[in-house]
């Protein structure tokens, strides 16, 4: 039994007429009985009455019918959406924290306004959380701080940002020294996050340890913190560029130091993409 042979015999049933079923199934005559002498072979049983300008179902035609015609639709919703399958699944996205509040809005508006008809799912995730989610296919992209070196992904850096030390606006400091900054209270992201392990690694190479005084995966709880005077933070300066600007946060300069750090895109090395995804990917240029 094959599809072609149950959409015979439906519209077999439905007409009441083999010679009607083949017209309207584009088939000749013989290709339709050939249908149905293969599917009552294989039923071992009749499914037609043969009558003299017409067919009806028999018993075991009827059971056959009521089998197939759900399975039939299913396939023919399937059929019918087929062409447009790539279009539909929205692109899922894994991205961090400071990507996600700062320019992932925008990249996002500015390729539906290219494709009207593409959708997003976008969640915050670490980086790790973020890579462990793309390579079980959980997600198609994503938007990770610092570098990976993978085989399994295309990487693409697509941005970069500066760090910057801040502290409430009625701090007195204007400028620290490292080990001045070391000794104050500090309020920094978690542990495995790419803005605390790349501070931390400046750190170490200078001898120190971090203590934090606090520890958040969220950066505007530590913000919150910050403006309440319990001490200083790192963080992204396009984060707290407008709380700055503002006059509600204040930056403090550190003499002879400097830190960015990266954006990188990442997705599957695959053969194969959806059309969708691979012009979202193609739209993600590179920073030189």
């Amino acid at each position: 039994m094959n599809f072609k042979q149950c959409t015979i015999f439906r519209e077999i049933a439905r007409t009441k007429n083999f010679t009607k079923a083949a017209n309207n199934m584009y088939l000749t005559q013989s290709a339709v009985s050939h249908a149905v002498k293969d599917l009552e072979e294989e039923a071992g049983t009749q499914l037609f009455e043969r009558l003299h300008r017409s067919v009806k179902l028999t018993p075991a035609g009827e059971l056959f019918l009521r089998e197939i015609q759900p399975i039939i639709e299913e396939f023919e919703s399937v059929e019918a959406h087929l062409p447009n399958l790539e279009k539909g699944p929205p692109i899922k996205i894994a991205s961090c924290i400071t990507y996600a509040q700062t320019e992932l809005p925008q990249l996002l508006r500015r390729f539906t306004e290219k494709y009207p008809e593409a959708s997003f799912n976008v969640q915050v995730f670490p980086a790790s959380d973020s890579i462990a989610r793309l390579e079980r296919g959980e997600v198609d992209v994503a938007f990770i701080e610092g570098h990976v070196l993978q085989p399994a992904f295309e990487a693409k850096k697509i941005a970069d940002y500066r760090l910057c030390v801040v502290a409430a606006a009625d701090a007195a400091e204007e400028e620290l020294s490292f080990e001045e900054l070391m000794q104050r209270p500090l309020l920094l992201r978690e542990r495995g996050s790419a803005v605390r392990e790349a501070f931390e690694s400046i750190a170490v190479l200078q001898g120190f340890k971090l203590f934090p005084t606090w520890e958040s995966i969220d950066s505007q709880a530590l913000i919150s913190a910050i403006k309440a005077g319990f001490g200083l933070s790192v963080l992204p300066y396009r984060l707290v560029k407008e709380e700055l600007t503002q006059g509600r946060l204040k930056e403090i300069k550190i003499a002879d130091w400097q830190l960015t750090n990266d954006i990188s895109v990442l997705v599957r090395k695959s053969r194969y993409q959806p059309k969708m995804l691979a012009d979202f990917w193609e739209m993600l240029q590179p920073l030189n």
